[in-house]
């Protein structure tokens, strides 16, 4: 059966069961429907049974496509159009990716039998002094090629399937070598270092981001809809279009569409990321996530469900991590050298001593990927370790590599660069003080966040507010107040039009705090006007020292992406000599800044906080949430959180990040100079094949101890 799980307008996802862990019937999938007409690009995901079409969806619709995939399941797969031939209707060398990724628990309890059995072997030969048997069907035997068959499975994909000459296969014919000569003890102790050291690389791969649509989907669950002049409440999953959804003060709207009645304040910092509340009214567009702050509106529907804009988004960001490419870890460069060594090694020590034992020992030291698998691993999960007691969470060590490396780094605005909480800038007046009484008195019981800091500045400057009598709000305006006989009005151009007060002295004033960034905020006196008030959002503590750090340490081009106001996002980056600015940008946008700065500087970092961002950070190379306050999805799709929002955590990232990559070369030199010595020594018959087995008990040991310097790096 195929279940339609998700569409936008030129993008579908299904579901499809027949594709569970059916590599041969996905592959057959996407050639077919490849090359239907109007059909862009179609992705298999056999790991959960899904399928991704991109269409043009002016010559497709969702209902043709499944009728094309109905009819394609049901031909017969034609073998020459795969990429390797199935086995009894699936492939089974094609699955290893999924089969060898058991649960963690399943992997660990893997090691510690393998651990158990060693432990025996070691108090029956050191104890009691009975010799074990090593040859092939002995128990050690059997069992070091049972714990070897995951390894084989891979040598084998690798060889028929990928075609390609790796590690894998090096170090399978050499165990199976070791096994079959005699050695099983040797070659079982080699299995349980490989088995542990891929067990630590797993715990520092890539971590699940399984729960974005959850962080992404509303925590709206009823609605109020308007049906014959009476409200009825409704589940948000049986809203419609067309329905006519009413939301109040202290609501989330839970649907895309255009206010039909009513006006209201409205936070959409989720979806447009601009940190004031935005006045709409009748014939305004809204969206699915926004929050009324003030004010009654009734909303005709145009988008519900899954189609609505924070949905779409969520698609958006789904689809941005499925394209972006994976980076090849530093450990596969250095098993391609490993591996030229290794072979070289070995077969020069059977012409030259014509000695199989010889060879078998260099073989055997050379085989075990020690200084390729926990090099790096061990040095990164050190590094991961250090990083968390900082609050500083990374998402898997090749993150940890590319921070401190890539040349360009954007920023957002609110909530990464400033905080959420506004500060008065400056005051224009006659009389500061009677100008901040006035205003701190009319605002004194508002609950607006520019309220809070008008009569935050006036208490820090010791002026006390006055009690006022009557009040009044005006949406998208300011506030109107009775203090005693005096009318005083706070608010914008347009309160003080409304309150016939001339601005002719203030205007320019307050074209000019608009001009560098602030907001203008007027106070009238019984219609005269008495100044105005510029406000900004304050900057996060070691801005300008982060940004320095960054400069200095190889950060070329620095760039602000901003909801915000073009000209609002403008002051702020002159400010802080920022190498360009990208203002005004939705969430899509953002996502194209991010790639056109890719292709002009290579590597891009992005740091942000809201949902806004959250395209921006699964597009970028590196995506950095800051916050603790940030959003909860920005920091699942991000690869890094920062969660004390401490500026200064980035640089220290840089920092760590270059000491990871140090300390993990001095980890592969230390390897490789003990495989240089086993060599040597095991060419000239001085060490055993079981003795150059201990060579990868030194490996560990020496890598574990210099990693654990990561542990308290500063």
């Amino acid at each position: 059966m195929i279940q339609i799980r998700h569409q936008i307008p030129g993008r579908i996802r299904l579901r499809i069961p027949a594709l569970a862990r059916n590599r041969p019937l996905a592959d057959w999938i996407e050639h077919e429907l490849g090359a239907v007409p109007g059909v862009e690009q179609a992705t298999c995901n056999p790991g959960c049974a899904s399928l991704v079409v991109r269409y043009g969806h002016s010559r497709l619709d969702p209902e043709t496509i499944r009728a094309h995939l109905e009819a394609i399941i049901a031909r017969p797969i034609d073998p020459s159009r795969l990429t390797c031939d199935p086995v009894d209707g699936r492939c089974r060398s094609c699955q290893r990716g999924t089969q060898d990724q058991a649960p963690p628990l399943k992997r660990i309890l893997s090691l510690v039998l393998l651990a158990g059995y060693l432990g025996y072997v070691l108090i029956r030969e050191h104890l009691l002094k009975r010799p074990v048997a090593q040859h092939a069907l002995s128990p050690t035997g059997l069992i070091a090629l049972a714990g070897a068959i995951p390894l084989l499975r891979d040598a084998w994909h690798e060889t028929f399937v990928e075609r390609r000459f790796t590690l894998h296969q090096f170090l399978a014919f050499s165990l199976v070598l070791g096994i079959l000569m005699g050695e099983a003890l040797t070659a079982f102790e080699i299995i349980l270092v490989l088995r542990g050291g891929e067990l630590l690389e797993g715990f520092v791969a890539n971590r699940s981001r399984r729960a974005i649509r959850r962080m992404l989907a509303l925590s709206v669950k009823d609605a109020w809809v308007w049906v014959d002049g009476q409200e009825l409440q409704v589940a948000v999953a049986e809203l419609r279009e067309g329905d006519r959804v009413v939301v109040r003060t202290g609501e989330k709207i839970p649907v895309d569409g255009v206010i039909e009645h009513g006006e209201a304040e409205l936070n959409e910092a989720s979806i447009s990321g601009r940190s004031e509340p935005v006045f709409k009214q009748v014939g305004d567009a809204v969206f699915a996530g926004g929050y009324v702050e003030r004010g009654v509106i009734r909303i005709r529907a145009e988008r519900v469900g899954e189609a609505t804009y924070l949905a779409r988004m969520a698609a958006l960001v789904d689809a941005s991590l499925d394209q972006k490419a994976p980076v090849q870890q530093r450990a596969d460069e250095l098993a391609a050298r490993l591996l030229r060594l290794g072979t070289l090694s070995t077969l020069a020590t059977l012409v030259l001593t014509r000695s199989v034992e010889r060879a078998l020992t260099v073989m055997l030291v050379m085989s075990c990927p020690c200084s390729t698998v926990l090099a790096a691993a061990t040095a990164v999960s050190a590094a991961l370790h250090s990083a968390t007691r900082r609050q500083m969470l990374i998402k898997g060590g090749v993150h940890l590599e590319r921070v401190g490396t890539a040349p360009c780094i954007c920023f957002d605005k609110t909530g990464t660069l400033t905080t959420e909480t506004p500060e008065v800038a400056t005051v224009i007046g006659d009389d500061e003080s009677a100008l901040l009484y006035w205003a701190a008195s009319a605002e004194h019981h508002n609950t607006h966040a520019l309220a809070h800091a008008i009569v935050r500045h006036a208490e820090t400057l010791g002026v006390e507010p006055d009690t006022h009598g009557i009040s009044e709000h005006l949406l998208g305006h300011g506030l109107e107040a009775r203090i005693g006989e005096h009318r005083v009005l706070v608010g914008n151009a347009r309160m003080m039009a409304s309150g016939k007060v001339s601005l002719r002295r203030y205007k320019a004033a307050a074209e000019q705090l608009i001009e560098s960034g602030l907001t203008a905020v007027y106070v009238a006196l019984d219609g005269k006007a008495l100044g105005v008030i510029g406000i900004r959002h304050q900057l996060r503590a070691e801005v300008h020292e982060t940004l320095a750090r960054l400069r200095a340490d190889g950060v070329s081009h620095i760039a602000l992406i901003s909801g915000d106001e073009p000209r609002v996002a403008a002051a702020l980056a002159e400010e802080l000599g920022l190498d360009s600015c990208h203002g005004g940008r939705l969430p899509e946008d953002k996502a194209e800044v991010v790639r056109a700065l890719r292709a002009e500087h290579g590597a891009v970092v992005m740091v942000g906080d809201g949902v806004n961002d959250a395209l921006a950070l699964a597009e970028a190379d590196i995506g950095i949430a800051m916050g603790s306050g940030g959003s909860e999805v920005a920091i699942e799709v991000a690869d890094i959180a920062l969660a004390d929002s401490a500026m200064g955590n980035l640089a220290e990232l840089r920092a760590l990040s270059r000491q990871t990559l140090r300390v993990a070369d001095q980890n592969y030199y230390l390897a490789v100079g003990t495989d240089v010595a086993g060599i040597a020594l095991g060419a000239a018959g001085i060490l055993s094949p079981a003795m150059g087995g201990l060579i990868h008990v030194t490996h560990t040991l020496g890598i574990l101890a210099n990693s654990s310097r990561l542990l308290s790096a500063r």
